[in-house]
């Protein structure tokens, strides 16, 4: 190339090959000038993964190769702060422009053209975690590629992106873990929103039952002696049918009632108001009644032991400044 001296070349070459192995593994295509600018920030948000990137123009395709080589199928939700990005996953093309949020999976191959200089954040969600957390609240969907434009929801979990992308590196690992949960649930909400108007026309009747049966449940989940046959009962249907409902929202009855106990279990370890307590008895009144089976679910879930997290919580409050 007239003009260009072997150092801008391996320049070049060098920043591209840091685009094809940033937050996944991926194929790159110029377009126009070589790529002068490009930087990728990785900032932990709990179980979470934030990138916050910054990148010249340039066409990005994930192939089957890439994903055969990096073996990464989470998804990936994202905003973008400045410049435009056309993404096409499956059959869905989309333009996303700054305050939108787009949805996709890095299970599957994808291609994003990034038509100007461009500022982008992407939250990677573990694939198991995704389904669990937030497709098991969609009854009877599955995922799909997905744009939602600016405004409502999208727009808050666009500003809390863009909060935490300024200020992930000074939280506490307990604020990390907090944020990220809340983070889950937002999105959940906002994938909820994005198509329950549909949902809620063909599905009217089943849903407001299951959301019934979900009102029950939350009211009694610290009852140790909660079943599926008391749920059932108490809400007029047969068992059966209370697992299929569960079924097409991609829940069992038991796993919610678990995460429910874990999560509020977690909320009172962190709560100062109850260091008095036990972590036994704190568990006990949440509904577990084994002290190892509860101490064994609440590591596997949170990656972190119940009396680790009230130490860590404790010196913080402590050293509210470390």
């Amino acid at each position: 190339m007239a003009g260009s001296s072997p150092e801008s070349k391996d320049a070049h070459n060098s920043l591209e090959n840091s685009v094809r192995q940033a937050h996944v593994s991926v194929n790159t295509e110029v377009r126009g000038e070589p790529i002068r600018n490009f930087t990728c920030r990785e900032l932990p948000i709990g179980r979470l993964e934030l990138y916050d990137i910054m990148i010249d123009p340039i066409a990005i395709y994930r192939r089957t190769e890439d994903i055969d080589k990096d073996c990464n199928d989470d998804f990936l939700l994202a905003t973008q702060l400045e410049g435009t990005v056309v993404i096409k996953e499956r059959n869905v093309e989309f333009t996303q422009h700054p305050g939108s949020i787009s949805l996709m999976s890095a299970g599957e191959p994808y291609s994003i053209i990034h038509t100007q200089k461009s500022h982008r954040l992407i939250l990677h969600i573990p694939n198991e975690m995704y389904k669990e957390r937030i497709l098991g609240h969609q009854a009877g969907r599955a995922f799909r590629p997905r744009l939602m434009p600016a405004g409502g929801l999208a727009t808050i979990v666009h500003v809390m992106l863009k909060s935490l992308a300024f200020e992930a590196d000074k939280l506490t690992l307990t604020e990390q873990h907090t944020l990220a949960e809340s983070l889950l649930e937002l999105t959940a909400a906002m994938l909820r929103s994005d198509v329950d108007q549909d949902y809620e026309q063909n599905h009217a009747k089943q849903s407001a039952l299951f959301r019934r049966i979900l009102e029950f449940m939350e009211v009694n989940f610290t009852d140790c002696e909660l079943t599926p046959e008391k749920i059932s009962t108490a809400n007029g249907i047969s068992m059966r049918y209370l697992h299929s409902l569960f079924q097409q929202a991609g829940l069992t009855v038991s796993k919610w009632i678990w995460e429910r106990r874990l999560k509020a279990t977690r909320e009172d370890l962190l709560d100062p108001s109850m260091n008095h307590m036990r972590v036994s008895e704190i568990a006990y009144r949440r509904g577990f009644n084994d002290p190892a089976h509860f101490s064994r679910a609440f590591k596997t879930r949170f990656e972190i032991t119940p009396s680790k997290l009230r130490h860590v919580a404790a010196k913080q409050v402590a050293a509210p400044g470390e």
